[in-house]
């Protein structure tokens, strides 16, 4: 059996151990991304021009890391850790997309980079959800770890976009 379904059956095998930890794979796994919707938005309405700046390119990074992630999963279609060993349980409604890379953690790595950039606080709160979101996504069976490192390097790729292009934008408007 390959390290990366080892890995996900060892992460899954910690949190199905009992009914909490169960439920903390759940949440983690399913809603734990969400809050950066809260956090985002309180930087917005009480940040500084630096934090709302950030948030401007978290969420662009974001849309982008949506897309990239998206294509690649059409492009490699790869089957899902409980689709490709009967150990692994899935614990959330089966998604019906391919494995790689993690959307999720795409998306968490282009907001958390984004975050990190502007203020290094800001970037571990950040780097809090998404590594609670690449555990919950593992011990839910539905990634294996590499598909998360995949979500983590189209999240930043994103990012380091986004902050290019809006650099060469700013610098054409400057002209």
């Amino acid at each position: 059996m390959p390290a990366d379904a080892l890995i996900v059956i060892a992460i899954q095998n910690f949190f199905t151990s009992s009914t909490l930890g169960e439920l903390v794979a759940v949440f983690l796994a399913r809603f734990w991304i969400f809050a950066f919707v809260p956090f985002l938005a309180w930087l917005w309405v009480y940040g500084t021009k630096k934090d709302q700046h950030a948030v401007k390119e978290a969420l662009w990074s974001a849309g982008l890391a949506i897309l990239i992630a998206e294509l690649l999963a059409l492009t490699f279609l790869r089957f899902r850790p409980f689709l490709a060993f009967q150990q692994i349980l899935v614990l959330i409604p089966p998604p019906l997309t391919s494995s790689f890379p993690s959307i999720h953690t795409a998306i968490s790595s282009a907001i958390s980079s984004a975050l990190y950039l502007a203020d290094r606080r800001l970037g571990l709160l950040g780097l809090f959800i998404l590594l609670g979101v690449a555990i919950g996504r593992m011990a839910a069976g539905v990634h294996f770890p590499t598909d998360i490192l995949g979500g983590l390097f189209v999240g930043m790729a994103s990012f380091i976009i986004v902050r290019l292009g809006h650099r060469a934008l700013r610098k054409n408007n400057n002209k």
